[in-house]
């Protein structure tokens, strides 16, 4: 058998592992680990594995992750999703679909703190779905809205697919999160013009006193806390003072002080934070681990290298396997999660993108995208189960339905980066 072939069967065995509900880690290290001893001697597999695994777990540029979790579980047991979403609430109030339209709003604050879209979601569906339901708002539309919202988490800064993407293709994680945060506002705007225009027969005529101006402003101003922590951290990226190492160090630290200084956190809830932290930062390091050993595999069978000559040879235009990989994005995320998703696509994929000339920052946050779209695409949607988990009464058909106008948003943001890529790249071409 040949490399190539050999790779297209590893491929092929990773995803009925994955079809047979083994786990992510699993599939990918099971795979690598007996590729490379087909390949290899089995004592050189043995140095690779232990090597790799010696590599990832001491990797300086990895240690984002269980800071930037921490972070996030912080905040969100500091009631700072709350504290957003109240304040997205007065701002908006008077518009049609208002408490739709600031729970994403919150949603997309509130990931630009957290970096994860899953705790995004959970954290919204215990404040705002109750909001909503008592507001008369249909039960289909206000559950879809948090859902959107949520998934704002993966390509808002600080953003873990992006961390994790940034180890992948060896990419500046600085560059990545400013090349993230103006299509993450554009997403962010598109979810709400998609929430305003359902809210005309999804919600009831709503009887709230409209705030004045300064009202509003007040409002905006409420969660000074939040201000300060984002400024404190992608503000700090940004202006070069940190990296995202040290951000993520000040942004944890940042965020348990003011959990203390205002009375919503206490030790039982930092002690409660640290082993989430701990629970997901190992799991993920579990993904990782194996997809890394996944792609030496594939790195040694010569595959990406292959795939690129054939694309070559057949004459196909930049569009045309763009377009391919995007449907392929697509399709996986009705089934897979979005880290093993990445991990498991990017080492193939990414060697094609860069020999049809396509910047690898632009890619990531195209990646971004559609991995974010796949959170909120039936009938795996993360998200979806994560709403459904906690609202027992919500009917899951009814959600799968509701979901879909908000597909739109992202699609449409997936055009818009092909034909406008300085979208991605003005602001990181500015800044570094």
């Amino acid at each position: 058998m040949s490399s190539f072939a050999l790779g297209l069967s590893g491929i092929g065995i990773m995803f009925a592992l994955l079809l047979a509900r083994q786990p992510v880690w699993l599939a990918l290290a099971a795979c690598g680990i007996i590729g490379n001893s087909i390949l290899n001697s089995v004592s050189m597999t043995k140095f690779v594995t232990g090597t790799g695994v010696f590599d990832l777990a001491s990797s300086y540029p990895l240690s984002v992750i269980p800071l930037f979790v921490l972070m996030g579980e912080v905040a969100s047991g500091s009631r700072m999703s709350r504290d957003l979403f109240q304040a997205a609430r007065v701002a908006l109030s008077g518009l049609r679909g208002g408490l739709s339209m600031a729970s994403i709003a919150a949603s997309g604050a509130f990931g630009a703190i957290c970096g994860s879209s899953v705790a995004t979601a959970a954290s919204m569906t215990r404040i705002a779905l109750p909001e909503m339901r008592h507001a008369g708002y249909e039960e289909g539309y206000a559950a879809s809205s948090v859902a959107a919202g949520g998934s704002l988490g993966i390509l808002i800064p600080p953003s873990i697919i992006l961390v994790i993407y940034g180890s992948i293709a060896e990419a500046s994680v600085a560059r990545l999160f400013a090349a993230s945060m103006i299509p993450g506002v554009v997403l962010l705007a598109l979810y709400l013009v998609v929430a305003w225009v359902l809210a005309g027969r999804a919600v009831d005529a709503e009887n709230q006193p409209t705030p004045s101006t300064l009202e509003r402003v007040k409002a905006l101003l409420k969660p000074w806390h939040f201000i300060l922590l984002f400024v404190s951290t992608i503000g700090g990226i940004y202006a070069g003072i940190f990296s995202p190492n040290e951000a993520a160090s000040v942004g944890a630290f940042g965020a348990i002080l003011i959990g203390f200084l205002r009375r919503t956190l206490d030790w039982s809830g930092l002690v409660s934070a640290i082993q989430a932290s701990v629970r997901i930062s190992c799991g993920l390091f579990l993904i990782i681990i194996g997809a890394k050993l996944f792609a030496t595999f594939i790195v040694q069978t010569r595959l990406p290298d292959t795939l690129l000559e054939l694309a070559m040879a057949a004459e196909l235009t930049p569009f045309l396997i763009m377009a391919l990989i995007v449907v392929i994005y697509i399709v996986m995320g009705c089934f897979l999660e979005g880290i093993g998703m990445v991990l498991i696509t990017v080492p193939v994929f990414l060697p094609i993108v860069e020999g049809y000339g396509f910047d690898p920052i632009w890619f990531g946050v195209l990646v971004a995208v559609l991995v974010e779209l796949g959170l909120i695409t039936p009938p795996v949607g993360m998200n979806l189960f994560i709403i459904k988990a906690q609202s027992q009464t919500l009917d899951m058909a009814r959600l799968f339905r509701s979901i879909i106008p908000f597909l739109i948003a992202p699609i449409i943001l997936v055009a818009l980066l092909f034909a406008l890529p300085q979208i991605a790249l003005w602001l990181p071409n500015l800044l570094f």
